[in-house]
């Protein structure tokens, strides 16, 4: 109603009131307070609404049922790490089937001919039947001609003193554990040098320009360059092939795994992967294999209903299973594995795992999990070491 509107309407009541002091004047006034007190009270409900607009807008951008309080979330859910991929390889007698790669080592060991001389970088040291240590090459075997006795243990049992990591990493040196020696040849030149350390030597793992000796009573480290050898606060035979100084450690049935280099340590979760969650200890010529930040290492498999190994790929700094790769034994006469297990020996390159399956070496590819035949090793054939890929 307009202001002129409500005037007429005055000035017709007025009219109609009786003679004496006129209240137009007063009714006017009380409408023009009421109007006021109106006005205010719009625009009093028009902040409110704003300010509990702007409230809903700042506090709670998604729509809230009426009568339900809404309270920050301050928990958090979990990580659920999944389950590293696991390869499973076919029968023992499925292996022939598997391509095989181009790789400088020769396919079949048995047609390897005996040479006098051949150019050319060694590949591996095979010890064959007729007791000897070959280095074995692209065009030949050429014997080793170095005087060696066992490597023999605190029992007094004697073994080859050719070990799956005596060939260094490049090929050019060879080390042999002996009775309170080792024997290291540079295989360049066909020079050996004995050197003195202490004990029944077993295993010895490449390091450089040293040598880790394992021992079951001691380990010790030879500088090779000074010949001293200075034992280790640990023994045993827990150490890692490869570049850097890692050890593989487990505390028994059901204890804890660790991958240790230097004075640190990460867990390795075998749980559910390997028999007993743990990685076999003492166990000689089966220890872990490291590339780059990956190491590889073989153990029983975990409930398996046939007897199988697991191979299982972790990185070495925070101990996370990458992949693993599930071997079954087979049946007896042509079963793989067996007492002596399927051990790693050594890697192709950064993705590709050398296993030994019986006499056969299969290549695992990290990757994609494909399984390839990588070399056929004759009943001859009693002990081997490969440089590194």
């Amino acid at each position: 109603m307009t202001d002129q509107r409500l005037r007429e309407l005055f000035d017709d009541l007025a009219e109609t009131l009786p003679e004496g002091p006129s209240r137009a004047g007063e009714l006017w006034r009380r409408g023009t307070r009421g109007r006021a007190r109106r006005r205010w009270a719009v625009v009093a409900v028009a902040a409110t609404v704003a300010a509990l607009v702007a409230v809903e807008i700042a506090v709670s951008p998604e729509p809230v049922e009426r009568g339900i309080a809404v309270y920050p979330s301050v928990t958090s859910t979990p990580t659920i790490r999944p389950a590293p991929p696991m390869d499973t390889a076919p029968p023992p007698g499925g292996e022939a089937g598997l391509p095989a790669p181009a790789t400088g080592l020769p396919q079949r060991w048995a047609d390897i001919p005996v040479v006098t001389a051949v150019p050319g970088p060694v590949l591996a040291l095979a010890e064959f039947g007729d007791g000897r240590i070959y280095l074995v090459k692209s065009g030949g075997r050429v014997p080793l001609d170095v005087k060696l006795g066992d490597a023999v243990d605190s029992a007094g049992d004697g073994g080859t003193p050719l070990k799956p990591n005596s060939l260094s990493p490049d090929g050019t040196m060879a080390a042999f554990p002996q009775k309170d020696a080792v024997v290291v040849v540079d295989l360049v030149i066909g020079q050996a040098r004995r050197y003195p350390v202490p004990g029944f030597n077993e295993v010895v793992l490449w390091r450089g320009e040293q040598l880790l000796v394992e021992q079951e009573e001691a380990n010790y480290l030879l500088d090779l360059a000074t010949g001293k050898a200075r034992r280790q606060s640990y023994k045993g035979f827990t150490g890692v092939a490869g570049y850097r100084d890692l050890r593989i450690v487990s505390s028994g049935e059901g204890g804890r795994t660790v991958i240790q280099e230097g004075g640190s340590e990460v867990t390795l979760d075998v749980r559910g992967i390997t028999d007993e969650g743990s990685m076999p200890v003492g166990v000689l010529g089966n220890h872990g294999w490291q590339r780059g930040d990956l190491v590889a290492r073989s153990a029983f498999a975990h409930d398996q209903a046939e007897k199988a190994d697991v191979v299982v790929v972790a990185d070495t700094d925070t101990g996370r299973v990458v992949r693993t790769l599930l071997l079954p034994w087979g049946d007896a006469p042509g079963m793989r594995c067996g007492k002596g297990g399927c051990p790693v020996r050594g890697w192709i390159g950064q993705d590709t795992v050398i296993i030994e399956s019986g006499d056969r070496l299969l290549g695992w590819n990290i990757g994609t999990g494909a399984l390839s035949r990588v070399a056929e090793l004759p009943d001859g054939v009693t002990a081997y070491s490969l440089r590194g890929w």
